[in-house]
């Protein structure tokens, strides 16, 4: 019998036939696949059909939390969801924290949600503790996420635990996703749309249980220790001042300190890097956005618009609708290009496409969101878009990987181009582009390769390794053969539930996590035995995910990546070439030991 850190049971809701139901928690899945994520993708393999259509009433998704979820582990906030995504068409992940979502889950008895069949009309999952029901959602089908939000917390409680979708995933576009208590995101990959096509509008939840652990006083230790390590860091007060902005300074601080109200949290986390932000002044003057970062609020910046305050009017709007702002933008710049170049033709009564326009980008969003006009076609990606327009359309394209536009690289919304494993990880991971940077010491820095053997002896890569990855003189830098350990170390983060963002997984550690995940559950855990389990748990996702036609054409590099300005090899900033990629991709299977 689990001892601890899990809440023991699994909910079952059937939306097709109304019905609801729970099972018990089996020990030895918990144990072989550690919880969370692992779970998700175990019980995935499981239950989705083989070859469903990802928007199809037979879709299945899984939602889960770790066994460090609801305890007071500094930063255990994490939830997963995984289902067949409709922009990629392969099994995903989407991972998120948030205010209480997780930590309400596991108050209330659960660790697993598994959603299937689709309802006759809009409807959200209401549970409370043992009480579970599916309720009418009439009054809040086309709310955007704050609306609906706020609608909940009325009606409910102000402290439960919100999943909700907008209008674009109401209408089943691929660029939408779900929103985590109206901050955090479960996306990209389209997520938001297979809640959509279910006519599920939300989930709410509230618990008034706890989170029991084995070892009381073990993991109280843990706790304190973890938590003094992060008030003691030197930069502590920085991360808290600025958030993201501290390492990506997209505006000048005075402008981001004008508007800022005040910083939040996901439950748990004593860094912070959530916020609340309020326009000071101009016609948007009182506008209040909370976010998971004010990086995200800038992004419009990044293509053109100059005015701060109207970049943060559009990602509120993109929010609203609950759309994923990189595809946005991505698909945008394609369809201007497709307007200049004739392959498609705006009716007359629709806005020009320019990215520096705040009019402009607001009615498009509109426009996609709502399935109107030319956002109909646009609404269903960049993979539908080609489809439908022919090879001309193709050569308009951004960079693609699995039909998503990388967050990271020649094109793509931020002009890194260093090339670590989160950029080949875009590719390599089954689920395709995405920001987690699985705790690598590549992500978004240059680092020289003396602090490299720290960092990975943090991830919990085995000594025998480290030669080679850095080369036994600890001279070369092999970023698939790293990739390996980084998704691995990935995996056994969200599988207990931690944040997986770089300013808190840095206080913790492969051998931690082992003795904080065998003193809540009791399961005896040594770091070896964790490395294993989380190694089954990658191994059983790209299994899903072959046996769902995921192939190498599908993970092919984009041929954008190779000219000019192209990306440059991590440790010479010389340009790289496709067949060095093609190598660490052969580096990045061999490691694990796979063909």
């Amino acid at each position: 019998m689990i001892g601890g850190g899990f809440a023991g049971r699994i909910l079952h809701v059937d939306l097709s036939e109304q019905r609801i139901w729970t099972v018990p928690l089996d020990e030895t899945l918990a144990r072989d696949y550690v919880g969370g994520l692992g779970v998700c993708i175990k019980l995935a393999y499981d239950l989705i059909p083989h070859g469903v259509d990802p928007l199809s009433p037979e879709s299945v998704f899984v939602l889960g939390v770790g066994p460090l979820v609801g305890t007071d582990l500094p930063s255990s906030s994490r939830m997963y969801a995984v289902a067949r995504l409709p922009a990629s068409g392969t099994v995903g992940w989407c991972g998120a924290g948030g205010y209480s979502f997780g930590a309400q889950l596991k108050y209330a008895g659960y660790d697993h949600i598994i959603v299937s069949g689709m309802a006759d009309k809009p409807v959200y999952i209401n549970i409370e503790d043992d009480r579970v029901d599916i309720r009418d959602a009439d009054a809040l089908w086309g709310l955007g996420i704050d609306e609906t939000c706020e609608s909940v917390y009325r009606a409910h409680d102000a402290q439960a635990g919100v999943i909700a979708i907008g209008p674009a995933g109401e209408n089943k576009s691929t660029i939408a996703m779900a929103f985590v208590d109206r901050i955090s995101t479960l996306g990209r990959g389209g997520f938001g749309a297979v809640m959509g096509v279910k006519n599920l509008k939300a989930i709410v939840v509230r618990g008034t249980g706890g989170v029991k652990v084995a070892d009381r006083k073990r993991f109280n230790k843990l706790s304190r220790s973890l938590l003094n390590s992060v008030r003691e860091y030197k930069y502590l007060k920085e991360w808290q001042d600025l958030g993201m902005l501290k390492a990506f300074p997209m505006v000048p601080v005075d402008v981001y300190k004008r508007m800022k109200e005040r910083r939040t949290a996901c439950v748990s986390c004593p860094v912070g890097c959530k916020e609340v932000v309020r326009i000071p002044d101009g016609p948007f003057a009182g506008l209040v956005k909370h976010t998971s970062s004010a990086l995200n609020l800038f992004t419009p910046m990044m293509y053109g618009m100059k005015d701060p305050w109207e970049a943060v009017k559009l990602i509120a709007d993109l929010d609203t609708y609950g759309m994923d702002m990189f595809e946005f933008f991505g698909l945008m710049e394609m369809a201007r290009e497709l307007a200049a170049s004739g392959v498609i033709a705006l009716a007359p009564e629709e806005p020009e496409i320019d990215l520096t326009s705040l009019p402009s980008m607001a009615a498009w969003a509109e426009k996609i969101a709502r399935r109107q006009g030319t956002g109909d076609l646009l609404a269903d990606g960049f993979t539908a878009v080609m489809e439908k327009l022919g090879p001309e359309a193709k050569q308009h394209a951004p960079a693609l990987i699995k039909g998503i536009h990388p967050y990271a690289g020649p094109g793509a919304a931020l002009p890194w181009d260093r090339f670590g494993t989160m950029e080949l990880g875009q590719v390599l991971d089954p689920r395709g582009p995405h920001v987690g940077s699985g705790g690598s010491p590549t992500y978004f820095a240059v680092r020289p390769l003396e602090v490299f053997p720290k960092h990975l002896k943090r991830m919990g890569v085995p000594e025998d390794a480290v030669d080679g990855i850095l080369g036994p003189d600890r001279n070369k830098l092999r970023v698939g053969r790293l990739l390996r350990y980084s998704h691995a170390w990935f995996a056994m983060l969200g599988s207990l539930g931690i944040c997986a963002r770089g300013q808190v997984n840095r206080f913790y550690n492969a051998d931690l996590c082992a003795e904080a995940y065998e003193a809540a559950t009791g399961i005896p855990t040594s770091t070896d035995d964790l490395r294993k389990r989380v190694d089954r748990v990658w191994t059983t996702f790209r299994e899903l995910n072959i046996r769902e036609g995921l192939d190498a054409s599908k993970e092919a590099l984009p041929d954008q990546w190779f000219k000019e300005p192209g990306f440059k090899e991590y440790l010479t900033g010389e340009p790289l070439t496709k067949e060095q990629a093609e190598e660490m991709k052969r580096e990045y299977f061999d490691e694990w030991g796979w063909e």
